[in-house]
């Protein structure tokens, strides 16, 4: 029959045991309306894709006029006979949810698996992006929404802003790849304009290395403590290191070949004998290869710790003891200073909760003491605490160009795929261009019968007719 308005306002269900009950249009193939116990009338629509035969819902009728609906499935069936499409198929998609979490989940699992810097991503994913947006569909992220975020991360961290900026960004494009949201989709992290970042350069100088070794010294951590020195005797990165094992240490050659690096490419590390002298003397875990060992997870078995080894994972925070320690120890130094920190523990310890262990002496936290150094007026010594752990390797990197190598051996110590990168060493063997410049005045004013002085002075020329 020709569905009407007056026959759908007039049946009534009249299945057997909730059985599905529809009246079919006569006028647009698979079109019909189809009636529920509960009285609620929809219309629907049958079709046939790739061989399986589908319905889906319309809308509800009310919401939905009969000439509406079917223009709809008039509308819908077009596509399903001129582009093969499967309508029912894209809304159970769209209803999956096909949210940020979805497209996050995606993204680790297909593409930050396979990067070197996979679990940074799963970090600033974790702790930026899916507290703030893990319901939201894909395709409602506006770039308002990302803007948004950008300058909340940037309030206090301007160069992590932009980071997680360039993550969403590049989600986006492979969101399009993967169906996530359609190849005409605006990437909403586009046209967002970055903080403005200058080029890090930190490294240790000759008069801050002696109170960080005493403090690497100091640190409880075994394993911690031999990696620092191994970063600060070797440049390697962090994660090369960590991840090190002991049956790459070629012993005859004095080399440690790593696997794991930034390019991909193995790369035999050279070992000093500094270097070699500590490898000799770190204790192994019997049936764990990994050179700097992890302890595993704090409620594995250790038959459990046995059958997976883990290599050392959180540095941080035995880095941050050693930066805290050396601070400490250079404040010291300074008369004022060491009062300040004296007097302040000495309020701490009146203060102290009476069930708190006594062993542990209650030093008051960096920025506690200069709050109240800045508020007394006292000018603290320069502090370590700023340093960061890849400044390690810069500091291999600064103090080589200061001991006059060129910066291509630079580059090869340092594994550096990027002649650009060794560039920022260049200006740190300035002293040593300037000692040979030095030189070679010395030599020129010699042969010329001339005394070298520390004072500039004009050379007369003889002019010739």
């Amino acid at each position: 029959m020709k569905l009407t308005k007056r026959t759908i306002d007039a049946t009534a269900y009249s299945g057997e045991s909730n059985a599905r009950f529809v009246l079919w249009d006569d006028e647009v193939p698979g079109f019909g309306l189809r009636i529920f116990p509960s009285g609620r009338k929809a219309f629907v629509l049958s079709y046939r894709t790739a061989g399986r035969k589908r319905m889906m819902t319309i809308g509800t009728y009310g919401v939905l006029t009969l000439d509406q609906a079917r223009t709809h499935a008039r509308a819908t069936l077009a596509k399903v006979e001129t582009q093969g499409a499967d309508p029912l198929a894209d809304r159970e998609k769209e209803r999956r949810g096909e949210t940020m979490a979805d497209l996050c989940a995606t993204y680790l699992d297909r593409h930050a698996s396979a990067k070197k810097t996979g679990e940074e991503d799963r970090r600033r994913i974790d702790k930026h992006i899916l507290p703030r947006w893990r319901a939201l569909k894909v395709k409602a992220l506006t770039r308002d929404d990302v803007a948004a975020l950008h300058t909340k991360i940037g309030a206090s961290a301007p160069y992590e802003a932009n980071r997680v900026i360039n993550l969403v960004s590049t989600m986006f494009d492979l969101a399009r790849r993967w169906g996530f949201v359609p190849d005409g989709h605006a990437n909403p992290a586009r046209d967002i304009s970055r903080f403005k970042e200058t080029k890090r350069d930190r490294w240790l100088t000759a008069a801050e290395l002696p109170r960080l070794a005493q403090a690497i010294d100091q640190e409880a951590n075994e394993t911690a403590r031999a990696a620092l020195w191994l970063y600060l005797l070797t440049g390697a990165r962090k994660k090369e290191l960590l991840t090190a094992r002991w049956d790459h240490v070629d012993w005859d050659r004095g080399e440690l070949r790593l696997d794991d690096t930034k390019n991909g490419k193995p790369f035999y590390l050279a070992l000093s004998g500094p270097a070699l002298a500590l490898l000799r003397s770190m204790p192994r875990t019997p049936g764990n290869p990994y050179i700097l060992p992890g302890r595993g997870p704090r409620r594995a078995t250790a038959e459990e710790k046995a059958k997976a080894p883990t290599h050392l994972v959180n540095i941080e925070k035995p880095w941050g003891r050693v930066k805290t320690t050396a601070t400490l120890a250079a404040w010291r130094e300074d008369p004022q200073a060491a009062a300040l920190i004296e007097r302040l523990t000495e309020e701490r310890t009146r203060t102290q909760h009476r069930n708190a262990p006594k062993m542990f002496a209650p030093i008051p936290a960096l920025d506690e003491i200069r709050a109240a150094a800045a508020a007394e007026g006292i000018e603290l010594p320069p502090a370590i605490d700023d340093v960061r752990l890849h400044d390690l390797r810069r500091t291999v990197g600064s103090w080589l160009a200061q001991s006059g190598n060129s910066l291509h051996l630079i580059g090869k110590v340092l594994n550096h795929s990027d002649t650009k990168t060794t560039a920022i060493y260049a200006r740190f063997g300035e002293d040593s261009v300037r000692a040979a410049l030095e030189q070679h005045g010395a030599r020129i004013m010699g042969a010329a019968g001339l005394t070298p002085t520390a004072d500039v002075s004009e050379i007369k020329t003889k002019r010739t007719a």
